[in-house]
């Protein structure tokens, strides 16, 4: 929580200057020396003690260094090292606005700092790497009181407490009429045995892995997994709309996701690795379309026109070595296209090269 104030400080210090009728130059600069003071601390060299620190003593980078010094390898520790990637790029945007010689120049880096800060700050309506410091504390155990009571996430809930399972947070239950509380960052309300159930983002995921957990502990055998989605082969876009693909995602895409979809401040989104993961949380074509359509980009979600997504969904397809047709990936999905599981292709359509990514021309 010290964390996610002190970057909402940071925001609010350099938009309250952007926003002022009379700012002038001293008033800018103020602001980006209490946004890196909220942001690096009072010990680091960064540190500007002349101007107002709206942080904490540790600041955000100072905090976010104790919880990933202190973690091995809970859910959160991929989130934070993004959020800890944007803070460190956010100081940089931030000093080089201080050494701009003009405004256009300041404003110009202070909305680089911005864009990282935001991205930092995160969604607590995602789990995943994108959830950034908000989406860690309302969907792991991250967010979890010390003195709480634990209970099972894979179980239902049988009294107030939290249900975490393997470090995620899949619910809260509260008796009701007995505590108030603040259901930002909860994805829906229930009311079940007398207690209001708060289930997170995360819990569809949480129930998937549980399920899949009991019928592999049922089954008293390791099960074993396929190394190809021979029924994903359908061709769903054209080589041309790939291409074009490529350029949209250069410009919207790769600041996050890196030039060659490995990931940056964000997931990959292809090769072997992501393949993986998507095979085994069963996302299909559509659940990724509808992700990207929905969510992307990341600080301005469904910006892009309905063509452009489809092409960025081609491009994916694509970089991911599934076959090209004469259809084009449609930028309106009627209902039952692309339910294949997303996953390594038979038959794949091009030369992977060693991360499992088909290049795209």
């Amino acid at each position: 929580m010290a964390v996610l104030h002190d970057i909402r400080a940071a925001i609010a210090a350099v938009l309250a200057a952007e926003n002022g009728t009379s700012s002038g130059p001293a008033d800018y600069i103020t602001a980006a020396h209490s946004a890196v003071d909220a942001l690096v601390g009072r010990n680091d060299p960064a540190f500007d003690a002349r101007s107002p620190d709206p942080g904490d003593a540790r600041g955000a980078l100072g905090q976010l260094n104790d919880l990933l010094d202190h973690e091995a390898t809970p859910p959160f520790v991929p989130a934070l090292h993004g959020v800890q990637i944007n803070l460190l790029a956010a100081v940089a945007s931030l000093q080089d606005a201080l050494k701009a010689r003009s405004l256009d120049g300041f404003q110009e880096n202070a909305s680089d700092a911005l864009e990282n800060l935001e991205i930092a700050q995160g969604r607590s309506s995602q789990y995943d790497v994108l959830g950034g410091i908000a989406g860690a504390i309302a969907n792991t155990r991250l967010g979890v009181p010390d003195d709480a009571r634990i209970a099972d996430g894979c179980a239902a809930p049988h009294r107030p407490g939290f249900g975490v399972s393997h470090g995620w947070l899949a619910w809260r239950a509260v008796k009701r009429g007995h505590t108030p509380v603040a259901t930002g960052g909860y994805a829906s309300v229930k009311m079940e045995n007398d207690m209001m159930i708060l289930y997170t983002t995360a819990a569809p995921m949480v129930q998937q892995h549980c399920t899949r957990h009991a019928d592999a502990k049922a089954a008293a055998a390791p099960a074993l997994i396929k190394a190809a989605v021979p029924a994903a082969t359908t061709p769903l876009y054209t080589t041309a709309q790939a291409a074009r693909g490529k350029a949209v995602y250069a410009a919207n895409c790769a600041s996050c996701h890196g030039t060659n979809l490995q990931g940056v401040a964000a997931p990959a989104i292809a090769g072997s690795a992501f393949l993986k993961t998507a095979t085994t949380n069963k996302y299909t074509v559509s659940i990724l379309d509808t992700i990207v359509t929905q969510n992307m980009p990341f600080n301005n979600p469904a910006s892009l026109k309905p063509g452009q997504y489809a092409d960025v969904m081609a491009y994916l397809l694509a970089s991911n070595c599934y076959p090209a047709g004469k259809m084009a990936f449609p930028s309106d999905p009627k209902p039952g296209f692309g339910t294949a599981i997303v996953g390594v292709q038979a038959h794949p359509a091009g030369t992977p090269d060693a991360k499992g990514v088909c290049p795209v021309k």
